[in-house]
């Protein structure tokens, strides 16, 4: 059997020890740095310039020429072409990109989309190594 003195001492470190092991265990340390979140994009990537050359009356093939394919043709609706992008950081809110094309008898009849709505907010929280690059 130990003295008091060595059970008191032997419990403290035993406490300590589990604390330690504890704090280990739980989230990003405090001494490293939280891990990388990758960047995730789906869909088309329309730039703003793409996306102004489409012009009402414009034949099928010339907007496929000019901006690709779309990501989703319904069955149901064979005169509506629609264009989606995401982009966003894993884990957060995303920003969403919708164009969608209607046609009439083979030509852009109608151009929806949401340029100027944004569906999702990104943190505005950055980390030291996003900082140093551009988009971040």
């Amino acid at each position: 059997m130990l003295p008091t003195r060595y059970q008191s001492v032997l419990a403290t470190l035993v406490l300590l020890g589990s604390s330690a092991s504890l704090i280990g265990c739980g989230g990003d340390p405090l001494w490293l740095p939280p891990a990388h979140k990758i960047t995730i994009q789906q869909g088309n990537l329309l730039s703003e310039k793409q996306v102004a050359r489409i012009q009402v009356g414009m034949s099928e093939s010339e907007v496929q020429s000019l901006i690709g394919a779309p990501i989703h043709r319904s069955p149901f609706h064979s005169d509506r072409w629609d264009y989606a992008y995401t982009k966003g950081p894993s884990g957060f809110a995303i920003e969403a990109r919708r164009i969608t094309l209607k046609f009439n008898e083979g030509v852009v009849a109608s151009i929806e989309s949401n340029a100027d709505t944004t569906t999702g907010v990104i943190p505005q929280k950055r980390r030291w190594w996003e900082i140093l690059t551009p988009n971040g």
